[in-house]
């Protein structure tokens, strides 16, 4: 399937480019412009099949699963910051403690696309 017949394709089931934008969210808008210009400065082939299998329905790559929880995350991360802390006066571990639960949350919801828990990443 050429660009051409890709681009006709998404403008027989959508109004527009645009359109079809809108609804497939996992696709970025400028890469799906670029891809159908013909100018995508990547890998243009594997970008047009990706916007082929949104246009035929077919289920997109799903993330992967999360083998370890948010708290083992933590646990792990802290034990990593302990190993390797230098501080002769341990009056700051609990903040340091905060800090670290604070990213591991982070961490998990950037990597696994968490939506649950304390909402957006960041806000605390």
């Amino acid at each position: 399937m050429s660009i051409n017949e890709i681009k006709a394709e998404i403008l027989n089931k959508y109004a527009s480019v645009h359109a079809f934008c809108k609804v497939h969210k996992e696709l970025s808008r400028a890469s799906v412009y670029l891809a159908l210009s013909g100018k995508y400065p990547g890998n243009a082939s594997n970008q047009l099949k990706r916007i082929r299998a949104a246009l035929t329905g077919q289920e997109a790559k799903q993330k992967p699963q999360p083998s370890v929880s948010q708290e083992m995350m933590a646990e792990t991360l802290q034990a990593i910051r302990c190993s390797n802390c230098r501080r002769l006066n341990r009056r700051e571990c609990m903040s340091c403690r905060d800090q670290t639960a604070r990213e591991a949350l982070e961490l998990f919801e950037r990597l696994y696309d968490n939506k649950e828990g304390m909402g957006k990443a960041g806000q605390f």
